[in-house]
């Protein structure tokens, strides 16, 4: 290895560790809330910064039943009478961007 080849390394390490500190340490100040709709119809609009504690949304219509929790700062579906439950199995959605689907409900939950 040549000197020059060791600068390149050190460069291309240099703007790796830069690019890792913008995208993951990086702090969004912007308040959060999730958006609930159902077959295109906007049902909820649920702030999630500064949220605490626990809530149980039922939505219950022709397509099926789906429970939503809201806990602290975080929404999930706990809950699914659809076959492949793959909404309950999705998780808790937090961050800008993340979305919760269940397609035989039509039910989609998106956090912006």
């Amino acid at each position: 290895m040549k000197k020059n080849d060791r600068l390149l390394i050190g460069a291309l390490l240099l703007v790796c560790a830069a690019s890792a500190v913008f995208f993951c340490v990086r702090t969004d100040s912007a308040p959060r809330h999730a958006v609930v709709t159902q077959d295109g119809q906007q049902l909820y609009d649920i702030p999630l910064t500064g949220h605490t504690g626990t809530e149980d949304i039922r939505i219950s219509d022709a397509h099926g039943e789906n429970i939503i929790r809201i806990e602290g700062e975080t929404i999930c579906v706990i809950d699914a009478d659809c076959p492949d439950l793959v909404c309950v199995k999705t998780g808790k959605a937090e961050k800008k961007g993340d979305v919760i689907a269940c397609l035989p409900h039509k039910l989609l939950i998106e956090v912006k």
